[in-house]
């Protein structure tokens, strides 16, 4: 890579075969990864889901499920 250009330069066949690989394997290994990609959870629309998801925190995460308890029940006017 040079100042003027910001562009790289690779110096010899070896270093271009390398980044090839490089870019190869990276892409090979999303590729696997997106296989056993799981489905995300949607995010919470209503307070009682909000409830829920604190229910599921609560054992790991109380003060996390403290915090989504407190937001849903502002929703709710309470």
């Amino acid at each position: 890579m040079t100042v003027t250009t910001m562009t790289f330069q690779h110096v010899n066949a070896f270093d271009a075969l390398m980044a090839q690989a490089g870019a190869a394997v990276g892409n090979a290994l999303r590729s696997v990864a997106n296989l056993f990609a799981t489905d995300a959870a949607a995010e919470p629309r209503t307070a009682q889901e909000l409830l829920d998801w604190a229910d599921q925190y609560e054992a790991t995460q109380p003060s996390y499920a403290a915090d989504l308890r407190a937001a849903a029940q502002r929703h709710l006017g309470q």
